[in-house]
């Protein structure tokens, strides 16, 4: 997105210089070109930011995981002890 508002302002600079622009035409173009620069600074921003966010909820995905596999190896781990018990109680 960058990249193509960055070569939509040059090549109007370009064609309006091919034209012997006059001096509000260059204006006019210049801040096109700056509004174009800003817009794309903003989304470029943006993106970090969704990309910190991403990251942010990666790690706590990660996290979320790890405690559900604790849990799950716990309750395997009480089932087995409940199985044993319940093993020898039969046996007796």
């Amino acid at each position: 997105m960058k990249g193509f508002l960055k070569m939509s302002a040059v090549t109007a600079v370009i064609i309006v210089a091919a034209g012997c622009a006059n001096t509000s035409q260059m204006d006019a173009i210049k801040a096109l070109a700056e509004d174009a620069q800003s817009t794309a600074t903003m989304a470029a921003e943006a993106a970090m930011r969704a990309q910190r966010t991403a990251d942010s909820a990666m790690a706590a995905a990660r996290s979320a995981q790890s405690s559900a596999d604790a849990a799950q190896t716990s309750a395997d781990q009480a089932n087995e002890k409940v199985d044993r018990a319940f093993k020898k109680a039969m046996e007796k």
